[in-house]
């Protein structure tokens, strides 16, 4: 099924034409050379100081006993490099063409990588260099607007977006291992002349070299069949492709199965998946948990750095309002049972390190600068651990703020996930199905949704300042616009507005009933200035969030305490530096900070809003009876019992499982409210006595 035959960039400089020559056993062997060799080099961190423009984030202030007066010496020394963690991307929509018309600064998937470079750099301490190794998987159609694709027989044309050599520059911004990572060989169903090879790139002169791996699978003409969502089978050519061994090697494996692990994957392994909640990444992901080998990958996060899968989906209201009936109800039906697989299945809940927490996070699709904040973001987060003393701005030593962060996780974790002393929560509590009650499986991950917003820097500063009613101003902004806008993803808009009374937005942060839409707040400031120069711009060394915390309890009645989480933290090579300089392209202003508002919500609120719409409608079936929109989607599907057992071989029981709830839910209640069925039966029972009297 699968020829393990590819050509290394060795190969390809002698013969100048890219045709599968060396087998797979020789590819790793090429892999593993070329990675050591990039791991031997000691970081120049002399001639790296004469990139850095002493100006914005670098420029000299006067030293005290909280800060340098230069800053550089803070982040920039004579580092050895270790690659700290993994990302996968899984279907290329989360970096979709369509993104980046939200994205200022930001044009292609080149300028995306260098961006995740340049702000990787936060990661630095003079001791330690850090990076990280981004997969892409894409589907047909998407190379050649991500710059991936050559055909084989071509040649590495001076235009390629990754590896091209721009405007007489001396080299490549793309330093290439070695061809081939992609789709090669003949898989069934795609057209066995379509051979596409992608380039394994490195990124230079930024950092210690970048690894990056394209990984392209699908048959020719995957997704546009009639025959739907279900009927394309993934175990014919997803699965190969990432379900692999030692012996039964996959394109995948190989950074993957590199002998040791830990020197492949760092200590964290695979951190963050970016994924939708379309076919490729869902099959993707499934593929992946069948394969232990991969599963391996999956690595030791700890509470501080939780495995996270992001997500990104347009608002629910939005998606209702503009979709066709077909579309909408099967739309509603597939993303309520794939956010339950992440949520609820068992192999995904064996996944991470530590206390094996996991987070899902949901962003909505028109957020504007997404890539730019949601890379600043995982940056802080690993920045928070390893690079402590240079980016967190506050009072309270390492280990305090990190008990704290344990300690919220814990609390939270326990009110959803199941455990010693919790319940936890249910993805569809319990359904009707042919006669019997199935009870809904237990949520294991923390689901989160969240959004951004930018301020400029003296509407930050202003936040510090006691007297200003600005802390006011910003809580109130971040509650009304941020923390809607990221919502609306898995509520409907109708349970977010303002209420009237004096805490306008109690009903979403606070309930009688201990069931809130949100249990959760994570505000986070991300400064692209250097710690050493904001602590001489607030004169200060700790920011008191007090007035903040005490707006949030105004418009919400919550416990600020143990409800939300304020933080401030110095990323200074995101600040996009200018033209001239090597801190460029980053989509960052230097006056520009990020606000990230994350908020945990509560699972047993969000599969009712998804399946709640479908049951508002009856329709005319072909034999003249009314039916419900479960009958619309899945009735095909529901009788297929070949299907489902050929599900249930192939290890996808739970998400079988996870559908057949969703069905009989939306089915049994819709039945109810519109009395058809036997409610139909009951309700001509409970009439006819009535007439005899």
């Amino acid at each position: 099924m699968w020829e393990h035959r590819s050509v290394s960039d060795k190969t390809f400089k002698a013969t100048q034409r890219i045709l599968p020559s060396e087998t797979y056993v020789k590819l790793m062997d090429e892999v593993e050379a070329v990675v050591a060799d990039a791991e031997k080099h000691k970081f120049d961190d002399a001639t790296f100081m004469t990139y850095i423009p002493r100006k914005g984030p670098w420029e000299e202030i006067p030293a005290s006993d909280h800060s340098r007066a230069d800053a550089r010496t803070r982040y920039i020394g004579p580092a050895s490099a270790k690659l700290l963690n993994t990302n996968l991307v899984l279907g290329s929509s989360w970096i979709d063409s369509d993104r980046f018309k939200f994205e200022r600064r930001i044009e292609n998937i080149s300028d995306y990588l260098k961006q995740k470079t340049v702000i990787n750099a936060n990661m630095w301490t003079p001791k330690q260099l850090f990076t990280t190794q981004t997969f892409f998987f894409c589907s047909t159609g998407d190379e050649e607007r991500m710059g991936g694709a050559i055909l084989e027989g071509d040649t590495r044309g001076e235009n390629h977006l990754l590896l091209g050599v721009k405007d007489g520059k001396e080299f490549a911004e793309w330093e290439v291992i070695l061809w081939g990572l992609g789709h090669r060989g003949v898989v069934p169903d795609s057209d066995p002349l379509d051979r596409v090879y992608y380039p394994s790139l490195m990124h230079r002169n930024v950092s210690f070299n970048n690894r990056l791996g394209w990984i392209r699978y699908s048959p020719a003409g995957f997704g546009k069949d009639a025959s739907g969502y279900l009927m394309t089978r993934p175990n014919t050519w997803i699965w190969p492709a990432v379900n692999g061994n030692r012996e039964t090697a996959t394109a995948f494996n190989l950074l993957v199965n590199l002998p040791d692990r830990r020197s492949s994957f760092g200590e964290e392994g695979i951190s963050d998946v970016y994924l939708t909640t379309g076919k490729t990444s869902l099959y993707t992901m499934m593929g992946m948990m069948q394969s232990s080998t991969v599963r391996q990958a999956f690595g030791a996060g700890s509470e501080m750095v939780p495995l996270e899968f992001h997500c990104i989906e347009p608002g629910l209201d939005e998606w209702i309002g503009n979709s066709s009936d077909e579309d909408k109800y099967s739309r509603l039906f597939e993303v309520c049972a794939t956010l339950g697989y992440i949520l609820t299945d068992p192999q995904v809940g064996t996944l991470g390190g530590a206390a094996k927490r996991r987070r899902l996070i949901m962003y909505p699709s028109d957020q504007g600068n997404l890539l730019t904040c949601a890379n600043a973001s995982q940056v802080a987060d690993h920045a928070l651990k390893s690079n402590y003393g240079s980016t967190v701005f506050t009072k309270l030593d390492q280990a305090d703020f990190m008990n704290r962060v344990t300690r919220r996780f814990k609390a939270y974790a326990d009110l959803v996930a199941a455990s010693d002393v919790a319940k936890g929560s249910r993805w569809i509590s319990q359904a009707e199905v042919d006669g019997e009650k199935m009870i809904g499986p237990n949520v294991h991950s923390i689901l989160s949704v969240r959004g951004y917003d930018i301020l400029n820097m003296q509407e930050y500063l202003d936040t510090f300042n006691d007297v200003s009613a600005a802390p006011e101003r910003l809580m109130r902004r971040i509650i009304q616009s941020v923390a809607t806008n990221a919502l609306k993803t898995v509520y409907p808009v109708d349970l977010l507005g303002e209420s009237a009374g004096p805490a306008p937005f109690e009903h979403i942060f606070n309930s009688s009933d201990d069931n809130p839409l949100v249990y959760y707040t994570d505000v986070r400031f991300l400064v692209p200035t250097s710690i050493d120069k904001l602590r001489f711009q607030t004169a200060s060394r700790g920011a008191d969030r007090g007035r903040m915390r005490e707006a949030y309890a105004a418009l919400t009645n919550a416990d600020p305490m143990t409800s939300l989480s304020i933080q401030d933290l110095c990323l200074p090579f995101l600040a996009d530096l200018g033209e001239d300089t090597w801190q460029t392209g980053t989509g960052i202003n230097e006056n520009e900070i990020i606000v990230e508002v994350t908020m945990a919500v509560n699972p047993a609120r969000v599969w009712r809003a998804y399946l709640d719409p479908t049951i508002k409608e009856v329709f005319d079936m072909p034999k003249g009876d009314k039916g419900t929109a479960a009958q619309l989607w899945g009735d095909v599907f529901m009788t297929n019992d070949v299907l489902h057992d050929k599900m249930v071989k192939d290890g996808n029981e739970h998400y079988l499982k996870l559908l057949k709830m969703a069905y009989h839910w939306s089915h049994n209640e819709s039945q109810k409210a519109h009395k058809l069925g036997k409610h139909a039966k009951k309700a001509a029972a409970k009439k006819a006595p009535a007439k005899k009297k």
